[in-house]
């Protein structure tokens, strides 16, 4: 059985139940000042993933597996395991998230830049209460944007940051504080405070962290070395959960947490792979739930432009040209995917659809990388995402054919971002990347200021063409240069995006009112029969 999470339109959106829904381009919607992103409560509309039609039953303890980590933590400024932000995404709320490819107001009431996009105010909701019963104030939200920017004690998530004038944040009031940025940055929402703007109490360090303690729909019940259990907090702003509580397991393989769901022991197993899902299609007990083009992930190749042999951009159009994405997305997703050309963002807002699709081409490849005098590479590659060895092993019989000796290293999974020196100096890797708008990914992931930019695409050209688009405030002009940049990411960037695979959950017959963001499942809304 198989159930698809409604399509999100890719315009500002009216009231519904998780409040005003502003599209990623909306801040300056209005025009060169005031515009301004505003929020409040509503139950008119149903979840994505809900049936409205359905009587929701409160109450009962879901049992949730997905893939752990070697060290697993509740600090928000490092964690990296994908059971970490899941408790993480139960516990705390962002000041606002990104739902598809919409931004939906959490904790602010209100985002207002200024004329020129150099300063931001943020607004607080009221009565919004930690789970200890301390106010939600804006001491606790400056605590948190200053710690998220700091690379020393955030280091994945700083690069969302970097123009934040972290020392000169100002709290006007208890509900009220102003965000200088170092430059102009129309797109700090979507893509800074969207992406990851989690609030925690002022002061929170050390083990303090793994108490949990947050504004979040859960609280912590209890922890344990392979897997916590969250109970409902009753005072939650936002209307309470269904379930009284949450059971997450680390469990690592996706046919593993598979097995578990068929077997009972488990009600939902998050991230399975796509032959699992297909496995069960028609197994009237389990439901596969699909994210979408909004929770999906875009499979890439990842090549260092700074590094040989994919320095010669020759050598980076070869690779592009051998591989037979259309072969990958049938072997290795089942066919249950989408063709790559090379930009993330696929189906999203701000994508630019006029690029012509990469071709196939073996013998144009050969060509190049005879003339480029490569003929053999090293492709690093740790099961990040299901099916992605069994990828590289096919990049490897694909390559063969233009005459490249790929050799595939395996690494370990559990520990493949914390390396951030090896990540970052790899030449050749294998990396599922969220599928997030083109403005979004491109901001954090490219240029010579993005943290997590592995294809060390960059330098003068590109930073000014980057610096161009995030300064521009009119939203036509402003699709018109990421447009321009993409073209140039197409042209000369180190991603090799082959496909896109959307989010495949596995849940047992009867729970319902699976949300997300950014792939990672919302669970206050969740029900069981």
């Amino acid at each position: 059985m198989t159930r698809s999470l409604p399509s999100r339109p890719v315009v500002p959106r009216p009231l519904s139940r998780r409040g005003f829904l502003w599209g990623t381009f909306g801040l300056a919607a209005a025009g060169a000042a005031g515009g301004v992103l505003t929020g409040c409560s509503s139950d008119s509309t149903a979840d994505a993933g809900t049936d409205p039609s359905a009587t929701p039953s409160a109450g009962g303890r879901l049992r949730l597996g997905a893939a752990g980590a070697a060290t697993e933590t509740l600090n928000v400024l490092t964690a990296t395991a994908i059971t970490d932000y899941i408790s993480i995404h139960a516990l705390h709320d962002p000041m606002v998230s990104l739902a598809g490819d919409d931004i939906e107001l959490r904790l602010a009431e209100s985002i207002e830049p200024n004329a020129d996009a150099t300063e931001f105010t943020i607004r607080l909701r009221p009565d919004v209460t930690f789970h200890d019963g301390r106010p939600c104030t804006a001491d606790d939200v400056r605590y948190s944007l200053a710690a998220l920017a700091d690379p020393e004690q955030s280091p994945n998530f700083s690069q969302y940051y970097a123009d934040l004038d972290a020392a000169n944040l100002t709290v006007v009031d208890a509900r009220t504080l102003r965000l200088p940025l170092h430059r102009p940055r129309a797109d700090f929402v979507e893509g800074g405070l969207a992406t990851f703007s989690f609030v925690f109490p002022d002061g929170t360090s050390g083990d303090q962290w793994e108490s949990g303690i947050g504004t979040g729909p859960f609280r912590l019940a209890s922890g344990t070395g392979d897997g916590r259990l969250l109970e409902r907090n009753p005072d939650y702003w936002d209307g309470t959960a269904m379930l009284d509580e949450v059971d997450i397991v680390a469990i690592a393989d996706a046919e593993t947490r598979l097995n578990a769901l068929r077997g009972g022991e488990i009600d939902y197993a998050h991230a399975v792979s796509a032959a699992g899902a297909a496995g069960v299609e028609n197994d009237a007990a389990l439901t596969i739930v699909r994210g979408g083009a909004a929770n999906s992930q875009a499979l890439t190749f990842e090549m260092n432009t700074g590094l040989p042999p994919f320095d010669d951009p020759d050598v980076r159009l070869a690779m592009k040209l051998l591989v037979d994405r259309q072969a990958l997305i049938d072997t290795v997703l089942f066919g249950q995917g989408v063709v790559g050309n090379d930009i993330v963002g696929h189906d999203l807002v701000g994508f630019n659809s006029d690029l012509a699709q990469r071709e196939h081409d073996v013998e144009r490849a050969r060509a190049l990388l005879s003339g480029a005098g490569v003929s053999e590479v090293t492709l690093r590659v740790a099961e990040l995402a299901p099916g992605l060895t069994d990828a590289a092993d096919l990049l490897v019989e694909q390559a063969a054919e233009a005459g490249l000796t790929v050799t595939v290293e395996s690494a370990d999974p559990a520990t493949y971002f914390a390396d951030f020196e090896t990540l970052m100096s790899t030449p050749f890797q294998a990396i599922p990347w969220v599928n997030r708008p083109a403005a979004t990914h491109i901001a954090a992931f490219t240029g010579s200021a993005g943290g997590f930019n592995v294809t060390g695409v960059g330098g003068e050209e590109y930073d000014g063409l980057l610096t161009r688009m995030q300064a521009t405030v009119d939203p036509d002009d402003r699709q018109a240069a990421l447009d321009e940049i993409q073209a140039y990411l197409w042209e000369h960037g180190g991603d090799l995006v082959w496909g896109y695979a959307e989010q495949l959950d596995a849940v047992a017959a009867g729970v319902d009112g699976l949300r997300y963001s950014q792939s990672i499942p919302l669970l206050d809304q969740v029900t069981m029969a």
